[in-house]
């Protein structure tokens, strides 16, 4: 069942291991086959987000590799929503952590949870794409479960530089860099695979267009006076989250809608659209309702095609939520793909990337990106083709260049 890069990284794992592979390589079949080679009798237990456990991928992987080597493989699964209650009822289990960096904030309840879940295993497995988007701060909680660590103020003292920034009349320190980044290298590479769809797999292309717009009155209206007066009466964009929400969302909502509803009416192939607004997934859904057959994924509903339907599907939407579907869900049956509206997170952005260009895609995928010029979508998109997400920071330096 495993492709022969699957294997030769099977061969070099230890049984508490982390395998950051793109996404759409095969994670989930080889994290079983890892534990086949390594559990000793004991149950699995599949750790994963919400997203995924109602879509019951694992499930189906876990049947489908029982039924191929004709075995019974005893598991559970607990979503990440209930790790933090749940987790002490499985001591003795072998644990898989899929999309591993839900966890990766050691002070976090899940964190702390997950942490204490994987002290109680007999072995662990990590599985993320983006194990670490962030630099070294990301690796802290994953250094604590192999046991190189005591906890996060013991790995901040030896490795933390810290620098003093000013804020108005208080003072507040930040970490600017690490120390003995080789030897932290040294220990990230003895407990990991990092492996990219480049070096595993022969899937067809992956094509970018990006489709730029003019900005709307709307926004610079926002941009110049922090005040819109709308149907509903006036809206103040007062503090620095409110002012990002309506920057981001009065880009150009009217020339996308309108794109999207001719690239819609052009094809019969099955389109993804990852949106952030609730507003834009409702006009989306006006739109091309009628025409479409419209699947969700959001916080409320996880409403996707049967496997079964998959190889005769044509002619749909599936409107995505970043932060409900940007990770744990598979896609395939599409091969156009709109990025709606940019998300902040370049964790988000690149797991969403994997959800239709993964293990199993055989058409062409074509990635759609709408892009405001001159506007904040442009300095966001900057940020996640350097890999950074678009923080507050940046944010800020946006704002007082361009008022």
């Amino acid at each position: 069942m495993l492709y022969s890069y699957q294997k030769d990284v099977l061969k070099k794992a230890k049984p508490n291991w982390l395998y950051a592979l793109d996404t759409g390589t095969g994670k989930t079949i080889l994290a079983l086959h890892h534990y086949l080679k390594h559990n000793q009798g004991e149950p699995l237990l599949v750790v994963q987000p919400p997203a995924k456990l109602r879509e019951g991928g694992w499930s189906r992987e876990i049947q489908r590799v029982a039924d191929y080597y004709n075995i019974e493989i005893i598991y559970n699964e607990l979503s990440y929503g209930k790790i933090a209650k749940d987790w002490h009822l499985y001591k003795g289990y072998f644990v898989i952590f899929d999309e591993c960096h839900y966890i990766k904030n050691p002070t976090s309840q899940r964190g702390k949870a997950a942490l204490s879940l994987a002290k109680i295993s007999t072995n662990f497995v990590l599985l993320s794409a983006t194990p670490s988007s962030n630099g070294w701060i990301d690796t802290i909680n994953y250094f604590l479960m192999f046991g190189f660590y005591k906890n996060k103020t013991q790995f901040m003292k030896r490795h933390a530089i810290y620098e003093t920034k000013f804020f108005g009349n208080k003072t507040v320190k930040v970490v600017s860099g690490w120390k003995e980044q080789d030897y932290l290298k040294r220990l990230y590479q003895s407990i990991s695979t990092k492996l990219s769809k480049d070096e595993c797999l022969d899937l067809p292309p992956l094509v970018f267009e990006d489709v730029y717009f003019k900005k709307s009155k709307e926004y610079e209206i926002v941009r110049k006076n922090r005040v819109l007066e709308t149907n509903e009466g006036k809206i103040a964009f007062d503090t620095i989250m409110k002012l990002q929400h309506g920057l981001r969302y009065y880009a150009n909502q009217k020339d996308k809608l309108s794109y999207t509803e001719m690239l819609a009416e052009g094809t019969e192939e099955n389109i993804v659209i990852f949106y952030y607004y609730q507003q834009e997934k409702e006009n989306l859904i006006n739109l091309l309702g009628k025409s479409k057959t419209i699947y969700e994924v959001s916080g409320k509903v996880n409403k996707l095609p049967d496997r079964e339907e998959w190889p005769n599907l044509k002619n749909t939407i599936t409107l995505v939520q970043y932060q409900a579907g940007a990770a744990g869900i598979e896609l395939q049956y599409a091969n156009v793909v709109i990025f709606y509206t940019p998300t902040y997170s370049y964790q988000d952005y690149d797991q969403a990337l994997g959800r239709c260009y993964r293990n199993g895609q055989t058409k062409k995928v074509t990635v759609y990106r709408y892009i405001t010029k001159n506007s904040i979508e442009e300095a966001v998109y900057e940020a996640l083709a350097e890999k950074k997400d678009f923080t507050e920071e940046l944010f800020r330096e946006y704002v007082g260049g361009t008022i």
